[in-house]
Parts: C-alpha cells; sequence; structure tokens
C-alpha cells in the first residue's frame, strides 16, 4: 500500500518546488552572463574566414589577433591581417563599427597593415572579400567575415600582438618569412596555403569611409618605430 504522503498530490507538488528551489541557485551560478558592454553575445568573433566552395569566397582572411579575438591597436592605431591566395584576388572590405566601411584594393596573398581612426569604446572589426558585381550595394557579399573585437585600452593579453605589428609595419613594402608570422599569431595550419614569404602593404582608413589610401613605412612618427636594428621575431627567412 503506498503511504499517504507520497500518494498526495500536494505533498508531491511541494516535494518538486523544494527540488526546483535546490537546483535554481547552482543553475545561475555555472551559466555565463552577458555584461552591458559584451558585444561578443550579439556579435560572435572568429578571426578567420574563407574556406567555402564559392571561388570568391572560399578565400582565407584571417586577422593577426590574439587567439580570442579581441586585440586593442594601441597608441599608434594599427590593426593587421592576412589575406591568402586566390586565383581572383577581389576588392576587400573593411568595416569598422559606427566608424565606416572601407573598400581596399585587391592584392595577391600577403598581409595588410591598417591605420584606422582612433576609437574610444570597443568596436566591431569585420574583414571579407567584395564578391558582388559593383553595381550591387556596398558591403554586401555574402562572404563569412573574419570578426574581432577592438578594444581601446590594451591589456596584458595584448602587448605581445602589439610589439609584433609595430615590428611589422617596419616591412612595409617588403616581404616576411610566412612561417615565422603564422607561428607568431599561432595560424601555423594555413602554412600549406601560401607562399613562402608574403608581401606586405600598409594602408591608411582615413575617418570617412571610402578607398584606403597606402601609406609608406616612413609614415610612422619616430616615437612609434622600433629601436633601430629590431628584427621582427620569426620574420626572417628561415
Amino acid at each position: 500500500m503506498a503511504s499517504p504522503l507520497t500518494s498526495s498530490p500536494r505533498v508531491g507538488r511541494l516535494t518538486i518546488r523544494a527540488a526546483l528551489a535546490a537546483i535554481l541557485p547552482v543553475l545561475s551560478l555555472v551559466a555565463p552572463k552577458a555584461t552591458a558592454g559584451d558585444n561578443s553575445r550579439k556579435f560572435p568573433v572568429y578571426r578567420e574566414a574563407g574556406g567555402s566552395r564559392d571561388l570568391c569566397l572560399s578565400r582565407k582572411v584571417a586577422h593577426l589577433v590574439p587567439l580570442d579575438s579581441r586585440f586593442a591597436p594601441g597608441k599608434a592605431r594599427r590593426i593587421a591581417l592576412l589575406e591568402g591566395q586566390s586565383p581572383d584576388p577581389r576588392p576587400l572590405m573593411v568595416r569598422l563599427e559606427s566608424l565606416g566601411l572601407w573598400t581596399l584594393p585587391p592584392r595577391p596573398a600577403g598581409v595588410r597593415l591598417l591605420t584606422i581612426p582612433s576609437i574610444d569604446r570597443e568596436v566591431l572589426w569585420e574583414s571579407f572579400p567584395r564578391c558582388q558585381d559593383a553595381d550591387q550595394p556596398e558591403g554586401l557579399s555574402g562572404a563569412p567575415p573574419a570578426r574581432s573585437l577592438l578594444k581601446p585600452l590594451p591589456g596584458a593579453d595584448d602587448q605581445e600582438a602589439v610589439l609584433e605589428i609595430q615590428l611589422l609595419s617596419r616591412t612595409c613594402g617588403g616581404t616576411i618569412a610566412t612561417a615565422g608570422l603564422l607561428a607568431v599569431f599561432s595560424y601555423e595550419h594555413l602554412m600549406g596555403q601560401l607562399p613562402a614569404r608574403l608581401p606586405v602593404s600598409c594602408e591608411g582608413l582615413s575617418g570617412a569611409s571610402g578607398l584606403a589610401p597606402s601609406i609608406s613605412s616612413q609614415a610612422s612618427s619616430p616615437s612609434e618605430r622600433p629601436p633601430s636594428g629590431t628584427i621582427p621575431r620569426g620574420f626572417q627567412a628561415p
């Protein structure tokens, strides 16, 4: 015979409520919480894009940022990205949330260093090839973009990337060893998809959207240049 206590519907409801009361506080501790300034909850960030079967969309675009795809450019306001090989290079679109959308001229596989406008808050950075015809609305490519969050203030995790980009800026107009660059930014899995050396181009993004002008390595102020004789770590030819 069932016990009167366990067979009572009212007691059963009370038991369930007691169990839920014990579980909910534990779930609240392990569940991730989004903060007011956490854009990653709205925009998933992944620093590498490309790989589609489509000829244009298949081109690799990789942001040279830490593994968590968050980066503070620092006073020099420089960011960098890597473009893979393509039989038909297309213009590259660079979008900085609320700051503008720029069209960069097509280039072969290589590294682009971009000087961006000053930022005072977190900004979403997206890069993707322009795969539509010229008469299509600007920025509509259908390509999955490389996405990173740019931070106004650098932290400990940014120091190595900032230094590497600062050193990399000395090679504007030249070439670098691919293996060293990929090792520095943990992109070794791309090694078989790229030539042994990569050209480096430097461009500036003005405050207004449009075409980005090319700049030379001499555009940096003396205070921003690495010490004389410094060679980018890992960028030398093997």
